[in-house]
């Protein structure tokens, strides 16, 4: 298995030659960008989960110097070169593969939809009373009846959504002094600049509904769609006022039934500068729930409002009600796997370029794998076989794989 994946990313993505590229601070390295880099490709698609059982494998011999392309490096060497490696290269590197999946048809959206979408996030990365760096962000919490103080990172993501796989585009770290939209902002010029011709709609939260992140999508000609929770917004309040004056649309699905609220033209967002759309939801969800052995039926209630610039010309009520859920993408297929199951969260190295090298990595090795496995595996194999597990084989086979990969030299 562990084989046909190799192959695999050198056949569709040129894997070796695109690693190749890469480049560290180092002058002169005896272990060179690419092997390190290689090194910390395979720890994620072998869900080794850190570096010291990435050095436990390395240490066995056996393929992985050829699977390197070089002298199997150590944990500290690992550290110290990411450290120093040109993040400019390894986003490049991702966004070749995002390009050439798309290129390929391997990404799946739901049929009919014509717009592709990018959520932004922003994400704790674990924090620490003892360790810390000077670009760690710091806040004070009460504890067993008393104050200390934490040091955390905390990144903003990037990701498609409404798709398979919800590959990750890009990440930016939050800053010390600054606010995550401001560390959004600068993510998102780059993912325009990268995938600008694949992205239409930008779904955010709440909290991205500040003007100058929104002119700066507009500026691009894209699309948003946020969610407006602050019910002392004039925004808010003008269009609680609206909703009352009009009929709701009644949208009715197999599980869901939705009263919509289709506001169009509301003047009260000043600091942007132009008219906007809001749409007011109230839903009810019947679930299914297992209690006390049985199985009954739960309704669920719930109210979204959510802003947009999409005028009900280029998309519907029913469009505008999916952009605004798909961001939930972001937390259940990324953040949520890749914290549980990939060590997403795991601080492997506390620098601040290593910690974007390794979420960086972590996406190119998040992407191929699980369009290895709905793209490239029949379904016979994938019968007893979970993407999660996949892995595990990929270890498995790993004492039998062969040099697919560049010589000493790369």
């Amino acid at each position: 298995m562990l084989r046909r994946f190799l192959k695999y990313l050198s056949k569709v993505y040129d894997f070796e030659e695109q690693v190749g590229f890469l480049r560290g601070a180092r002058v002169d390295p005896r272990i060179s960008a690419p092997t390190v880099f290689r090194s910390v490709f395979l720890m994620f698609a072998l869900r080794l989960g850190s570096l010291n059982r990435l050095e436990q494998e390395l240490r066995r011999g056996g393929s992985w110097g050829k699977l390197l392309g070089g002298h199997p490096p150590s944990t500290d060497t690992v550290g110290y070169s990411l450290c120093g490696f040109s993040l400019e290269e390894l986003r490049a590197l991702v966004a070749h593969h995002h390009r050439r999946a798309w290129r390929n048809k391997a990404v799946r959206g739901p049929g009919g939809s014509l717009r592709r979408g990018v959520a932004l996030d922003g994400h704790e990365l674990g924090s620490s009373q003892a360790r810390c760096c000077p670009e760690c962000l710091i806040r004070t919490v009460e504890k067993n009846d008393r104050t200390v103080t934490q040091y955390y990172h905390r990144v903003v993501v990037a990701q498609w959504i409404g798709v398979t796989p919800p590959g990750i585009l890009d990440v930016e770290r939050v800053r010390p002094g600054e606010g995550e939209v401001v560390a959004a902002r600068r993510l998102l010029q780059r993912i325009f600049q990268a995938h600008g011709r694949l992205v239409d709609v930008v779904s955010c939260d709440a909290l991205y509904l500040e003007a100058p992140f929104l002119k700066e999508v507009l500026a691009a000609r894209k699309h948003f769609v946020v969610v407006l929770k602050q019910e002392s917004r004039e925004l808010y309040r003008d269009a609680q006022r609206l909703r009352a004056l009009q009929a709701p649309e009644v949208l009715a699905g197999a599980a869901t039934t939705s009263r919509i609220w289709d506001l169009e033209g509301l003047r009260t967002f000043t600091t942007l500068g132009r008219p906007v759309r809001v749409m007011w939801a109230e839903e009810k969800k019947t679930l299914t729930r297992v209690i006390s052995g049985r199985k009954r039926e739960i309704l669920e209630e719930s109210t979204w409002v959510w802003v947009t610039d999409l005028s009900p010309s280029k998309a519907s009520a029913r469009e505008i009600q999916r952009w605004g859920h798909l961001r939930w993408d972001i937390e259940n297929r990324a953040f949520n796997e890749l914290s549980r199951h990939w060590a997403m969260n795991h601080s492997f190295v506390h620098d601040p370029t290593a910690l974007e090298a390794f979420l960086l990595t972590l996406a190119v090795a998040f992407l191929t794998t699980y369009l290895f496995y709905e793209r490239n595996l029949k379904e016979a194999p994938r019968r007893f076989l979970s993407r999660l597990t996949l892995g595990a084989r990929f270890l498995e086979d790993l004492p039998i794989a062969l040099s697919l990969w560049p010589g000493p030299s790369g």
